[in-house]
């Protein structure tokens, strides 16, 4: 008799129902603060990003061979098509895969033209990468030179390389989910910009 009137008894229904609608309606509002949140990051990685490539592309190289390189041997002569070449920087490692790593330039492209070493809102024509996403360290910019078909060898050589700049290894800094969600998770897919190089001279 107890046990039937116990399971007709619905005393405290409403509160259960409105507890299960209020635990998922906090998740869902949880779920879009974070997911507004990373976007939010993504979106200021792709601008450091875009950013970075403008100043690669009208500064020193960071790659000190591309300063020296004239394309001429193995059958090429002065005024011929630049032969194919990819050259990568890493300020994680401050080193290029070839030639010496310039790391004044790469501070300029990071940090800004002002040379500050410092991330921080500035001027325009004074910003570096961090300056627009102060997430940005020089650990997370690679920057890559890459022959274009445009250049030609000489003394010295007209290089008119692809510059490409790719922000890397960046984490997602969520409100709630960095408590539950393991390191790969929360790191940042890989945002690359393509340019091609209209002058790699310092101040143009």
């Amino acid at each position: 008799m107890r046990l039937r009137k116990l399971a007709i008894n619905q005393d405290g229904g409403v509160s259960v129902e409105a507890s299960l609608i209020l635990m998922i309606m906090v998740a869902f509002t949880g779920a879009t603060v974070e997911a507004g949140y990373a976007y939010f990051q993504w979106n200021g990685a792709q601008q450091a990003a875009r950013h970075g490539a403008r100043l690669a592309a009208t500064s020193d190289p960071v790659s000190q061979l591309l300063s020296s390189m004239t394309g001429i041997g193995n059958g090429v002569e002065a005024g011929d098509p630049m032969p194919d070449y990819a050259v990568s920087c890493a300020g994680k490692t401050s080193r290029c895969n070839q030639g010496g790593y310039d790391s004044a330039a790469m501070n300029k492209i990071v940090f800004g033209p002002d040379n500050d070493n410092s991330c921080a809102a500035t001027e325009k024509a004074r910003r570096g990468m961090c300056d627009v996403f102060d997430d940005v360290s020089k650990e997370n910019v690679e920057i890559t030179y890459m022959s274009s078909g445009l250049g030609t060898a000489g003394y010295p050589a007209s290089l008119s390389p692809l510059v490409t700049v790719k922000v890397t290894e960046l984490k997602f800094d969520f409100v709630f989910l960095d408590l539950f969600t393991p390191d790969s998770f929360s790191t940042m897919p890989d945002v690359s910009v393509s340019l091609m190089a209209e002058d790699l001279k310092s101040g143009r």
